[in-house]
């Protein structure tokens, strides 16, 4: 409701009667418009001072937004799991070993799906699936024939509706939005004004529902080092944030990750920590299913977000080939890929099929067919354990001189 200009007035008139010796020489007052604001105030004295309410002790807090930051590949959706297992089943969190208050989860997931990647991941991690929820989208009405209408969320013009379903679910401890980049409808990721004016209504609400948000990201190309200056997008995405951590690669021991605070505006000076992405199996009502996990190591490192990149920098970057090896690593470590739907989700991380095919033969990818109808699969070779395990793949069994059908015959048919 508009305040009454008249009430604004009166409300002019007696301060300046309270306060005669900083009354102004004469001015004349411009009625306000229709339209007009009044500046909202509290004195400071009347704020209650509280401590800071934490998801992670010292690392991620409630009620704010937190980034996680890294290039394609290197384990930040497996991270957000590994976090939903801890808080959905009351678990200790890595290194620190402080055990976490339970709470519910909800899921916004551009890029994995519930059934085939989401669930068997958290299942791999033992997480409560009953405190976990995802996000499907947004009902906006009906058909006259009673069909329902939805759309795809949007952080833009769903906020509101996203604060309902909070309401509904009292208990959401964190809201993981991944990534947050496929979730700005029109704001232009790039421009400082439109990003901080979509993000201040999201930390307005988590901080009125005490919900952690967890933003994923990428890292842009550009070089430097510099880690925050690295987060995709514009500047406002880090401002807004009061957390955030970049996920990268040991320079020295490729498959060993680094989870490293760029920044922490409430908290103590953190250390990073390292984990490795490891595969496992578990079972389903269709059978076994392969997936993935984060593995924390129990040590903290030592090294910071700045050094990491500074190493980058130094040994010349990530290349395109390097960050291929690790996003092909993680997309198929949940099990065989159908080849098309590896080339489409390649193509929306920007990497080129040139480079795909090259961390595909650096891998030694394993190629197979997925039936007398269907299409051809990727998988990632397994582990060779055994004189058994390296026998030549292009021989059959029954003859040593047969031949079975060459590579490059498969390559034309993908």
């Amino acid at each position: 409701m508009q305040p009454d200009a008249d009430e604004v007035l009166e409300t002019l008139r007696a301060a300046d009667a309270r306060h005669p010796r900083a009354k102004r020489p004469d001015v004349t007052i411009a009625h306000p418009g229709a339209d007009a604001g009044v500046v909202l105030t509290r004195c400071l004295s009347d704020i209650e001072a509280k401590p800071v309410r934490w998801l992670w002790p010292g690392r991620i807090a409630r009620g704010k937004l937190t980034i996680l930051a890294g290039n394609p590949g290197l384990g930040k959706s497996q991270i957000t799991a590994s976090i939903a297992a801890i808080v959905t089943t009351g678990a200790c969190w890595p290194s620190d070993r402080e055990r976490c208050t339970p709470g519910d989860v909800l899921f916004l997931s551009a890029e994995d799906d519930p059934a085939d990647t989401l669930r068997p991941r958290l299942e791999a991690v033992g997480a409560d699936l009953r405190r976990v929820h995802v996000i499907d989208g947004v009902v906006i009405g009906y058909t006259g024939d009673g069909c329902r209408q939805e759309r795809t969320f949007c952080l833009e013009r769903d906020v509101q509706a996203l604060e309902l379903k909070l309401r509904q679910l009292p208990d959401v401890a964190v809201a993981f939005v991944d990534p947050i980049t496929a979730y700005l409808g029109n704001t232009d990721s790039h421009k400082n004004a439109e990003v901080r004016g979509l993000l201040a209504p999201l930390n307005e609400m988590a901080a009125r529902h005490g919900a952690a948000i967890i933003g994923v990201s990428h890292l842009s190309k550009a070089g430097g080092a510099q880690a925050l200056m690295r987060v995709i997008g514009s500047l406002a995405f880090v401002a807004a944030a009061r957390a955030v951590y970049l996920v990268t690669a040991d320079s020295r021991d490729r498959a060993r990750r680094l989870f490293l605070p760029m920044k922490n505006n409430l908290g103590p000076e953190a250390t990073g920590l390292a984990f490795r992405i490891e595969g496992v199996t578990i079972s389903s009502p269709t059978g076994l299913l392969a997936t993935s996990r984060v593995s924390w190591e129990s040590e903290p490192v030592s090294i910071t977000a700045d050094e990491a990149m500074q190493v980058e920098s130094a040994s010349g970057g990530t290349s395109a080939l390097d960050a291929a090896i690790d996003w092909l690593r993680e997309t198929l470590a949940d099990g065989p890929t159908a080849t098309a739907e590896v080339f489409g989700q390649a193509k929306a991380e920007g990497i080129s099929k040139g480079t795909l095919r090259r961390a595909e033969k650096a891998l030694g990818i394993k190629k197979t067919k997925l039936g007398m109808s269907d299409g051809w699969a990727w998988s990632l070779p397994k582990t060779l354990k055994s004189a058994e395990d390296a026998q030549h793949p292009m021989l059959s069994t029954f003859d040593e001189n047969e031949h079975l059908r060459h590579p490059e015959t498969v390559e034309l048919e993908l």
